[in-house]
């Protein structure tokens, strides 16, 4: 795993202590600081500009969405996990949103499949855009803006099946059966659609778990289920991060 720096923020003692006991078994992890409300986290980040923020949702006066738009209105480009003790307001929040989150209690294996994850796609240019995102979100405007050769489509994730690589395109098979051809390719499309929903599955294709029907690992394959049944590959390096990325989505559903 390439080398990180975190904050951790969150109001409990308890709950901090548990994650940098977590963190000290994971290699390439530097703790730069620790805080326990958004106050005190803000010159800390902003002094210091780790890589990501283990940031806790509900806080005393300010929850850690207010944190979020304080570092949007300074320009930081940081990566966010957020801790949440599973309240639904911010699982819906997070769900439609850039964002990786972690449930109280965290448990190891899933501080350290997030940190892993965002050790192989680190993008911080586009953070203030992920941002703005979930700002949006949060204000209950769920569609995400494709642009293509002649303008640009709104689309509600919820619609989306898959997508897969098309050369320095992206093919965006809705449910509806109309595929949409957008003028990004599949990386910046991966960055737009909602982490908890979405799920990569080789180096040209991402499926939305809400479809998900099988996995069959044998032939490296899984099937996206509508009114039609799609076939795709699955990459045996992503293999074990769909199967996490399933975990927590159907967890999350029930």
């Amino acid at each position: 795993m390439k080398h990180l720096s975190l904050i951790i923020i969150d109001d409990e003692r308890s709950a901090r202590d548990l994650l940098i006991e977590l963190l000290s078994d994971i290699p390439g992890v530097s703790i730069l600081g620790e805080a326990g409300s958004i106050d005190e986290a803000l010159p800390m980040i902003l002094k210091s500009r780790p890589d990501l923020l283990l940031l806790d949702i509900q806080m005393p006066n300010k929850d850690g969405f207010v944190l979020v738009e304080k570092l949007l209105q300074h320009g930081v480009n940081i990566e966010v996990i957020f801790v949440t003790a599973y309240e639904k307001y911010a699982i819906r929040a997070i769900k439609s949103s850039a964002f990786d989150y972690l449930l109280k209690p965290v448990k190891k294996v899933d501080l350290a499949a997030s940190l892993a994850k965002f050790s192989r796609k680190v993008h911080s240019e586009r953070m203030n855009d992920r941002f703005s995102q979930l700002i949006y979100q949060l204000n209950e405007k769920k569609k995400l803006k494709f642009r293509n050769r002649t303008g640009f489509t709104m689309v509600d994730p919820d619609e989306i099946l898959f997508c897969r690589a098309d050369s320095n395109y992206t093919i965006v098979e809705l449910d509806s059966g109309k595929p949409l051809t957008v003028s990004i390719n599949l990386g910046k499309v991966e960055e737009m659609l909602p982490s908890l929903c979405f799920s990569r599955i080789s180096r040209s294709a991402i499926v939305n778990l809400h479809y998900l029907a099988a996995v069959d690992r044998k032939n490296m394959t899984c099937e996206i289920v509508n009114q039609a049944r799609h076939t795709l590959h699955v990459s045996k390096k992503y293999l074990k991060e769909l199967e996490t990325d399933c975990d927590r989505h159907f967890s999350m559903q029930g």
